[in-house]
């Protein structure tokens, strides 16, 4: 077997597992993080971007995956598949949870779903791929700053917490699946780095358009808590700003998702949660 541009650190392996969480039969909480509105609500919205972000992301890997040829990175590709499914397959119980409680979770989808097929219209399939790059760059940043940082998800439903960290894991362990994929094909880096400013900026619009139409909805928006939602996303230690970081390695020409080592925060999920895990490839 091949192998890839770069190697993957050991434990980062991408695998394909089976999951179930307690949120499924237990249910939760309208605001089920901390009694907050805001953070409640910021999380909700967020994984309904997640069946058309998905679908996304699958649909670029898919339509290229026939012109690479190493071999090692096509089995990677077609666990990335697998992954990407069962994230849609489990986020899509945690939005039919929480439109049970009445929130606008379709409305919200509907949000991410225009600007993601706004762009399949206007890019090409390697520009698709690039997008695709930079997103999975956005939500495993996302994913270090969750497991990272224990202040984000104090006070919150552990039958919740525990979708968010299986999925920040896997968002980890396949970081690099697509990137490698647009290197392999020749992609501009020059673009590729043009992508990201568009790909951040529309994905972090929809987000807070979203968190503040379903806190009008509730009657939350102008509240203490709503002003504590800004410290929460953009404070010291907050869930935005801890991309900071991010954001600048990939602008560099030498940027790999690789050269920075997430192993360890995978390797104490496992320690941690693999009582959630059915089955696994």
């Amino acid at each position: 077997m091949s192998q890839l541009a770069i190697e993957r650190p050991e434990g980062a392996t991408v695998v394909f597992r089976r999951m179930k969480f307690p949120f499924e039969d237990n249910g939760f909480e309208r605001y089920w993080h901390a009694g907050s509105p805001f953070k409640s609500l910021f999380w909700t919205q967020l994984s309904s971007a997640f069946a058309p972000g998905e679908k996304f992301f699958i649909d670029s890997a898919r339509a290229l995956k026939s012109e690479i040829t190493d071999q090692a990175l096509l089995d990677e590709i077609a666990e990335f598949c697998r992954q990407e499914g069962h994230h849609t397959a489990q986020h899509l119980k945690f939005d039919r949870k929480n439109e049970e409680l009445g929130i606008d979770v379709v409305g919200c989808r509907a949000r991410y779903a225009a600007v993601l097929d706004w762009a399949r219209d206007k890019l090409e399939p390697i520009e698709m791929l690039g997008a695709t790059s930079a997103l999975e760059h956005f939500t495993a940043a996302l994913a270090e700053v969750y497991l990272g940082t224990p202040e984000i998800t104090e006070g919150a439903d552990p039958g919740v917490t525990a979708l968010w960290r299986w999925h920040s894991v896997e968002e980890m362990e396949h970081k690099a699946t697509c990137f490698d994929m647009y290197r392999q094909l020749g992609g501009s880096e020059l673009k590729r780095i043009g992508l990201m400013w568009g790909a951040w900026w529309l994905i972090l619009s929809v987000a807070l358009i979203n968190t503040f139409v379903l806190l009008r909805k509730d009657k939350k928006l102008f509240t203490r808590d709503t002003l504590r939602g800004f410290g929460y996303l953009f404070g010291r230690k907050g869930v935005l700003s801890g991309l900071g970081p991010a954001f600048w390695q990939y602008l560099s020409p030498s940027f790999h998702p690789f050269k920075h080592d997430t192993s360890k925060l995978i390797a104490d999920w496992k320690a941690s949660d693999a009582g959630y895990i059915t089955h696994s490839a």
